[in-house]
This record gives structure tokens, sequence and C-alpha cells, in this order.
């Protein structure tokens, strides 16, 4: 027991020596340091030589100049930011860390200082972090720097595990003395902060304070940086001999570090802008030519160093938009790319397409490209470069699941894999620090959303050019994280480029007020929608220039255009809510004219705004087609793997220039997976009602040179009664979707386009459909403006409701955006880990993963064949073993989505002591099926069929509630 004296201090015992008494303070544990105790001194030098190296490889330069600037002179940021690094655990020079561990810090109480060992930390709840944000705070005011500049620096202390607290929270509400100490323990800390900034080069930092404040979206990307620091810094074997602390020596240890943890940065050396010349090389002459592409080029190269472009074509436009970011990248010397696709779309062939892009600039560039999903080893590429010569490469090519029971001597003696260069971004929350990324859009959003560690995820985006496609703006709670993301993004100057199939006039201009209020700074800047000729496609471009925006529209003329011939063919309201009989009829219905008006050679493609709904027309279609003709069946409830080998075959078949075969009709049937991101070319487009924006994405897939049988066929309402009564109905799956304003609308339009026999002439009548989708209601046949005046209202009811919803959890509050300091972001913040991002984006209604597998009288089998341990361990099998056992990762059908959240993993799965990619498995929620496939959750019968994927059978009557999880 430690005593403890009135005064806070010790009895005087010779002369106290605060200089040398630093060198007593400790900051890591053996368990935390390495093995060995590590002393306070060296973790805050090893931290700051750490910043120093990721300053250099993962800073952008936009960010060094602007911190340059804050600091007073070229060279002097580094400096500024190695010394804040230094300093993040400046709280540890206190009795209430050093408490915490009274094994291992006597010789602080040998050297004259005290503690009491019963108050410390851990249990009053005050932390160090808070401590040493209050104390440098106290430090820099007592130094005499201006209050604005203690304001925006002490968060990044406060902030560096993950969570910004408020003003309020920096002082202990008791027991203060007993936690900071006294006298000494001030002078101590005095010793400690000039010994710090003489060891990194900033012993001026008294007489020289910053001379201006750093943009909120560089302190949080800063933030990150020293959160970064932190933690590699923490990796390192702890240093207790005080002579063997210096930064020297601190730069030695962490460059044998880092060399081998952290890849060279992306562009490197910057990138130069493409000229005409080097694009005609790269896509042929004709390319820049075309209309689409004369205007992207023409506004990026307007804009000086970048800004926001929005991209609106309802046809692929990727590689056009790839053309525009690299433009950017080179006049901002962006360090990199991210690349921001649908979540249920083919992140798989985006990430071959921007690695051929990245190999078309530098060959090197391809290997340092990033996939953030969870089943990235399901991209041939990428597993073949990780598993050479491995038998996962057939579970990657072939859908065919092996032999129940069978041991595949493929797998065995791989190992781990190869590491990549890239595997290091694959830790938890480092993802978007790669150089180049591909990743479903929600994981850029994810940094608009007050989460922990969300200042890792700003690092990661401010040194690069974003690429999104935005068909995610329908959904009223991903928009509010948008335009957040946009403020964030536009306060720093952040090129991004947004690619949609079409936006209304509101909708392109709330997008460009998001970009434009923040590089401004002003949250209620609203501006003028920059006019254009009604054309279609359209590109906008935003940016600031002298300090005023600027904002310039053009429209393509696309030329004559082509007509869609529209079609509706309405079904039963009984179809719609999945009685087996009168769905039968309407998809033999759908079938009989499917098969009537395709000719030999042609290509289909049927959108279901449901897995459900796919699967049963299946088998109808291929009795109403002739044995020749092919149909293939995509959707979200296959397993992971099938899914990702049939969209490649897909994308193949339906390439542009892909032979029509030996005559025979090819015909897929898919959900929403293939709405956008799928550049698939088709004779005939069927789909189910979706808003105006998502059937014009999916009429990007009929091809430019349509054949007589081309069109739109609408399927999947039921129609309504005459004068705005009783109707139309929608799955239920399609209002949870889409919501039933834009259902309601895009049905009025596709009816009256089908009544008139007129069509809708592409691209002419873009405008005018998008117009009457989110305008007044005179665009509508009298019949139409009561249900729709009626649904919009609705909308409006619910969409108001979840961006209230979401606003409650975006970064930034409601009139904090003109903010100069990052105090209180992470007020109520959502702790979270990679795979609930969906979730925390989106809200609840979340799809459910799970990872599916077969129980049998000798233990468990892969969905797909391999065989696990008799528990169903993993421990022992190799990584690639267990990436074919993740082929079997399935989508649980909707009504089975609350239950599906209370699966929890195999018992043998949860074992902390599994290395290696077993312990990827640890999280994955199990889905136990028996031998014929079948399984019962929430009181629903489910079964697994190999060609139709997950099926919900309806209720069971008989186990009701009852769950199956393993």
């Amino acid at each position: 027991m430690v005593r403890t004296h009135g005064t806070g201090e010790l009895p005087e015992a010779g002369a106290f020596r605060p200089r040398a008494t630093v060198d007593t303070l400790i900051a890591k544990t053996p368990s935390h340091g390495g093995g060995s105790v590590c002393l306070l001194t060296a973790h805050s030098l090893d931290t700051a030589a750490v910043a120093e190296e990721l300053w250099h490889l993962l800073a952008p330069e936009a960010l060094k100049r602007e911190f340059d600037a804050v600091a007073g002179a070229p060279g002097r940021g580094i400096r500024l930011f190695r010394w804040i690094c230094a300093l993040h655990d400046f709280g540890k020079a206190t009795p209430m860390f050093q408490a915490r561990f009274p094994s291992y810090t006597r010789q602080v109480l040998d050297a004259g200082l005290e503690y009491d060992a019963g108050v410390h930390e851990r249990n009053t709840g005050y932390r160090h972090e808070r401590a040493g944000a209050h104390l440098l705070r106290e430090a820099l005011k007592q130094a005499g720097w201006p209050r604005v500049h203690r304001e925006w620096l002490w968060p990044l202390i406060a902030g560096h595990h993950g969570d910004i607290p408020g003003a309020n929270g920096l002082l202990p509400s008791r027991l203060r003395h007993r936690l900071l100490g006294g006298a000494r323990w001030q002078q101590v800390r005095a010793a400690l902060l000039s010994r710090i900034s003489e060891e990194t080069g900033f012993s001026d930092w008294a007489r020289r304070p910053p001379v201006q404040v750093p943009g909120r979206t560089t302190q949080l990307a800063l933030c990150g940086l020293l959160k970064l620091a932190d933690w590699l810094s923490s990796g390192l074997e702890g240093v207790d001999d005080p002579s063997r602390v210096s930064y020297a020596l601190s730069r030695e240890r962490v460059r044998k570090v880092c060399a081998p943890a952290v890849p060279a940065k992306g562009w490197d050396p910057a990138l130069p802008e493409p000229d005409d010349s080097v694009l005609d090389v790269r896509y042929g002459p004709g390319w820049r030519h075309e209309g689409l592409t004369r205007a992207v080029l023409g506004l990026t190269r307007a804009m000086p160093s970048g800004g926001l472009l929005v991209v609106e074509a309802y046809g692929d436009v990727l590689d056009t938009g790839l053309v525009a970011a690299e433009i950017m990248a080179s006049r901002r010397k962006a360090a990199g790319i991210f690349v921001g696709v649908p979540e249920w779309s083919a992140h798989h062939d985006v990430f071959r397409r921007v690695r051929a892009w990245l190999g078309l600039l530098d060959a090197s560039y391809a290997e340092k490209a990033v996939l953030l999903h969870e089943l990235r080893a399901l991209d041939p590429e990428w597993s073949a470069t990780t598993y050479p010569d491995s038998a996962l490469g057939r579970y990657l090519v072939s859908e065919c699941p092996g032999e129940p029971g069978s041991q595949d001597d493929g797998f065995a003696g791989e190992g781990r894999g190869t590491l990549l260069p890239v595997d290091w971004f694959h830790g938890h929350v480092r993802g978007l620090l790669a150089p180049f990324v591909v990743a479903p859009a929600y994981q850029a959003l994810a940094a608009a959303v007050r989460t922990q560690y969300v200042m890792v995820r700003m690092a990661g985006l401010v040194g690069k050019v974003l690429v999104l496609d935005i068909a995610d703006f329908l959904d009223a709670r991903t928009r509010v994280y948008l335009l957040e993301a946009l403020r964030w993004l536009g306060e720093a100057r952040v090129p991004v480029v947004l690619l949609a199939p079409a936006l209304s006039d509101a909708g392109r201009g709330r997008l460009l007020d998001a970009w434009l209020g923040g590089a401004l700074g002003d949250e209620a800047y609203r501006g003028a929608v920059p006019a254009a000729a009604p054309a279609h496609p359209r590109v906008t471009a935003a940016w600031v220039a002298d300090g005023l925006p600027r904002t310039t529209a053009r429209g393509v003329d696309a030329g004559a255009g082509r007509p869609v011939h529209v079609q509706a063919a309405a079904e039963s309201a009984a179809s719609l809510a999945g009685d087996a009989r009168a769905r039968r009829q309407a998809d033999g219905l759908l079938a009989s004219r499917l098969a009537a008006r395709l000719g030999p050679g042609q290509r289909a493609l049927i959108v279901r705004n449901s897995a459900e709904r796919a699967q049963t027309l299946l088998p109808v279609l291929r009795e109403a087609l002739r044995e020749e003709d092919t149909v293939v069946l995509l959707h979200t409830q296959l397993a992971a793997g099938p899914q990702a080998v049939r969209a490649r075959e897909v994308l193949a078949r339906l390439a542009p220039r892909a032979a029509t075969g030996d005559g025979g009709r090819y015909v897929v049937i898919a959900d929403h997976l293939v709405e956008r991101a799928f550049p698939a070319h088709v004779d005939l487009l069927v789909s189910d009602v979706a808003p105006v924006e998502s059937l014009l994405a999916r009429l990007g897939s009929l091809r430019a040179d349509p054949a007589p049988a081309a069109g739109l066929l609408v399927t999947g309402y039921a129609a309504g009664g005459g004068e705005g009564r009783d109707g139309p109905t929608f799955p239920e799956e399609s209002v949870r979707l889409y919501g039933r304003a834009g259902l309601v609308a895009a049905t009025a339009l596709v009816e009256e386009a089908a009544a008139t026999g007129r069509g809708w002439q592409l691209p002419d009548d873009v405008d005018a459909l998008v117009a009457a989708a989110h305008g007044g209601t005179h665009g509508f046949a009298a019949a139409w403006r009561d249900r729709v005046a009626q649904a919009r209202e609705e909308g409006r009811r619910q969409a108001a409701s979840a961006e209230a919803q979401a606003a409650q959890h975006a970064l930034t509050r409601r009139g904090e955006h003109g903010s100069a300091h990052l105090a209180g972001l992470s007020y109520l913040s959502t702790p979270h880990q990679e795979w609930h991002l969906p979730a925390l984006v989106r809200g609840e209604g979340c799809p459910v993963e799970t990872l599916a597998v077969i129980r049998d009288d000798h233990g468990y089998t892969s969905l797909l064949g391999h065989r696990l341990a008799p528990d169903g361990s993993v421990k022992g099998i190799p990584d690639a073993a267990v990436e074919a056992i993740r082929c079997g990762a399935v989508r649980l059908p909707p009504d089975c989505w609350p239950s599906g959240e209370l699966l929890d993993p195999l018992p043998a799965w949860e074992t902390p002591s599994y290395a290696g990619g077993a312990r990827r498995l640890r999280r994955s929620r199990a889905l136990v099926f028996d031998t014929d496939l079948r399984t019962r959750l929430g009181g629903r019968r489910l079964r697994y069929d190999h060609e139709l994927g997950l099926l919900d059978e309806g209720p069971d009557e008989e186990f009701g509630g009852t769950a199956t999880g393993g």
C-alpha cells in the first residue's frame, strides 16, 4: 500500500531531479510493449518516428502544403506533426496511469514522485488520452498560444484512441489531485515536454505557435494518422533502458518495421496528366470525340485542380469516370483513387477493370489495388496470386460442388498463402489507406458516420480522388451520409466524380451544394443549379476559384437517339404476394411473350426486384424455350462462389462484341445485382417496375444497335382501379428497396408510354421522365395524378423520418459544420467492426449474410463439398481451403433477416487461438443444413438448390420460430 500525504508528494529525500525522473515513467507493460516494459520517452519518440514515415507514405501533397502553412514555414509542418504525435501519451505522465501498474513503476516512487495504487484510470473511468489533452492544453495556454490553436490541437490528443470527446470531458469530476498529481508531477511533465520537443526538432514551440488553423477535414485526417502511428509503434519491442532512447534510435527501429509493413505510396512519382495523344493510344482516336467523353474531358480540364464532377448517363461510363479521376489526380497530386460501387453490384468485374486501367498507367500500379470486399478471394486474379497452384482456382472457375464428404488433396500443404504487398491494408479500418481501392460505396460513406476510428477512414480518403456510383442516392438514409461526406471532402477540396443514371434538378443541386458548401465553409450555402440544354447524358462540374463557387454544365447531344418500345405486363395481386398458382400463371404468360418476341441468337435480360421472383420464373421459362436456348439464373441469394462464377460467365457472354453462339437464345434472369456496374448488352430488357432512375440504369444494357425485338417490358405490379382508386400494388421487396412513391410514379409513366404506343425516345426523354417523377403531377395522365400525389406525400414523410434518424449519427450535427475544431465529434459515436458497416449506413432491415454448412453423421461439410473437422473446426486447414469454405456464404431471404441476426458461428469457429484465414470464420453466422440441404429458421422452411440458390419454402407450422445456427 503506497502512503498518500496531504501535500500529494513524498517528503524530501535529496534533490528532486525532474528531467531524470522522466526516464522512470513507463508507457507499456510487457503485454503491450513487445514482451518488455517500454519507457514513456521511448514510446513517444517511436510514435513520432512512425508518424514521420506515414507522413511521407500516406499524407497527400495538399495536406502537407496546408500544414506547412499552418506551422508557418515550408518543412515545418512535418515537425509540428511529429511533435503532436510524440505527445499523444502525455497523459501517461500522471499518477493515475503509473498507479495502474505498481509492479512495474516502483522506480517512479524511488525517484521522488507519489501515486495511490488504489486510484487509477482503470477504476475511475478517466483515461490518459483525456488527461493528456487537458494537460497539454494548459501547457499551451501558459506558453501563450492563442486559444484558437489550443482548441484545434487538443482533440487530436484526446482522440488518439478512436473517439474525440467534448471539452467538458477533459477534466475529472473528482479526485483531480490524485489523478493528475501536484507540483512535482507538473515539473516532470514540463521536463518531458522539453525533452520531446528537443528530440523532435520543435524546441521553439512556445515561441512560434501555428499561424493559421487547419481545416477540420485536415485535423481529422491528421488524427487518423496519429492513431495509426500509435497502433504501429505499440507493436515495437519495448525499450526499458534510458540510454537507448533517442529520436535517431527510434527512426532506426521504425524503418525496420514500417518498410515491410506499409507499402510505398500509389502514384509515385506524381501522375502526369494524360493529353489527347495519350488517350488516343490508350482508347483509340474515336473515343475522346464521343459526345459524353468530350464533355467530361472538357469540364474536367476546366477545373484548376479538382472539384466535383457529376456524370449522368444511364449506360456504362466507368472508363470515362476513371480518366476524369486521372486528370484530377494529376492536377491535385493525389496519391491514389477510391472507386465505390453499389453494394449489390459486380465488384469483381469493376476490380478487374480498375486494375486494367492502372496497368495502362504503370504495370506496378495494378499490384497495389485492393478489393475491400469480405470475399475478395473470389476474384481470380487476387486468389491466383495469393494461393498459387491451389485447388481454390477450381472453385472459382466452376460452380459444381465437390463430392460430399470428400477431402480435397489440392489444398494440402498450402499454409497461409503468399503475403501480398497490399495485405497490410486488410487490417482493421486500414482499407481506405490503400493507394487504389475498389469497394462498396458505403465504405466511403462510413467516413461520414460518427463511428469509432472514423479519423483513420478520413485519413485514407483525403489523399485520393473518389469515383462513386451513387445508385444508393435514392435511399433517404444513404443520401444523408453521402451529402455529409461531400461536405467534409469539399472542405479539403478532395476531387470527387459521381456517376448516376439520372438526377432530378433538386437532387443534383443538393450534391453541388454539399461539396461547395464544404469548400466555402458555409453550411447554409445554396447555389443555383447551372443551366444546360435539356439533353442527356449531362455533365456538371463545381469548384472554387479565388474564393468563389463556380459551376457549369453541359448537355450531350446524342444525335437522333433511339426509340425504346415500352410495354406493360401487369400481374395479379396474388402473384405479387407469392401465391404459387397465380405466380405460375403470371410467369407462364411472361415466358410465352418472351419466347415469341426473342429471335434466334438474341439475348435478353430479365431483372426481378427479388431473388424469389427470379427463382420461380426459371423453370417456367425453360419450358417455354427450346432445347438449344440457354437460361441462366443470377441473384443475391446464390452462394457467393457460384454467384461470382456465373457473373463472370454472363458478362463474357453479354459483352458488346461477344459472339451470339450457335443461334440459340440466351436469357439471364437476375435481381438488382445487375442494376449498376454490370456492363451487359442485350436485345430485350424485361424489368420489374422500379424508380425511373433505376429503370434507366437497367435500360443501359440495351444494345446501341437494337434489333426489331428490342424494347422494355415492365412487370412486377398489379394495376389499380380507375380515377386514382385502389393501387397500384407492388411486391413487398420492391417497396422495401425503393419506396412506394418512386414505384407509383414509374408505373404511371410506363403505362402511359405503353398505352400511347410512343414508347420512350432515349436519351431525349430522360430529362422529362426524371422531372415528371420528381416534379408536380401535371406530367401524368389524369387517372394517375391523385395516386402519385398521395404516394409522394407518404414518401416525403417516410424520407423525412429516415433522414432524421440518419442525421443523429452523421459526423457533424446540424449547425456545427462551421466549427473550427473537432471537440465533441464523437459524442454518441458508434463502436463498430468492418462487417457492421452496411447496417451502420443503411439502418435497420439490412440483408443478413450467413455461411452455409452441411451437418451429417460424420460432422460438417461446406456447402460446396469441402470436409471440415467433425466439430466444424478449421484449425490447421490451409487458408485456401478456408476461402473455399467461405464460397458458401449466402444471403438470407428477407423474411428471415430478424432471425438471421441471432445466428452464431459454430462453437469451434470461435476459438481465439486459430491462425491465418481460419480467424475469418469467427464472425460468420452459421446456417446449418441437413444432408438434404434443408433447415428451419425463424419459423420458415429453407432449402438450398445449387442452381436456384437459397429458397424460402414458406412457414414451418411444426417448428415455427425455431432457428438453426449450430
